[in-house]
């Protein structure tokens, strides 16, 4: 009797586990084709939602990308807010009070900006080592992955992680963060366009003009 319990216990967990691989087929050939990607370019759509607002802000933006760590994050037409990392350092700028602020780029304050093109997602190898997947579902062909940071400290700036895959064309959709303050930030990407030639210049700040500010 005992014998056969085992037995079905452990055919329920091989089951299970046929299962979850299954479920992270499509994030895995996402994280799989990372390490082909040199640069990357794409529009995208930003919705932030507050809780003391009824319906999210929306932002138009452009999102550039070159290995190693250069990235370009800019939003608003004309730019309001630029982010731009060398892969050491992190500098945000903000247009509307000619601001500059500069932070380590693995800072976690800088997470919400440079997770994306971090090591996390570079192969399914770190992506497994940094995060822990909550949740997984299926709506309209989109696998919908929910993710927590296993870092306490970039968890104690994002809790929470949404990623939309398509896996027939192998692209992430969309990205959705949940912030400390439960506000929520969901990007939603457009015309991505891989390995194209970007110029140094597109990852330089210029901060003539601007107040700049050095913190952690």
């Amino acid at each position: 009797m005992l014998a056969a319990m085992l037995l079905r216990i452990l055919s329920l967990l091989a089951v299970l586990s046929s299962l979850l691989q299954a479920d992270n087929a499509a994030l895995d050939a996402w994280l799989k084709r990372q390490a082909t990607v040199k640069t990357l370019e794409t529009e995208f759509v930003q919705e932030r939602k507050l809780p003391s607002l009824k319906q999210p802000v929306s932002t138009p933006g452009k999102l550039s990308f070159a290995n190693p760590g250069r990235v370009r994050w800019q939003l608003g037409e004309p730019v309001a807010t630029l982010v731009l990392s060398d892969g050491t350092t992190l500098t945000l700028i903000d247009h509307k009070v000619k601001t500059a602020r500069r932070i380590p780029a693995d800072s976690p304050q800088a997470a919400r900006f440079s997770m994306l093109t971090g090591d996390g997602f570079q192969n399914p190898e770190n992506f497994h080592a940094m995060f822990e997947i909550a949740a997984h579902r299926v709506a309209s062909g989109i696998h919908q992955y929910t993710l927590k940071p296993k870092d306490h400290r970039m968890r104690s700036q994002v809790p929470w992680i949404f990623l939309d895959i398509d896996p027939a064309k192998n692209e992430l959709r969309a990205m959705e963060l949940e912030l400390k303050d439960k506000s929520r930030i969901r990007t939603v990407f457009q015309n991505p366009r891989i390995n194209t030639k970007l110029p140094p210049a597109l990852f330089e700040a210029d901060l003539t003009g601007l107040t700049v500010n050095d913190g952690r």
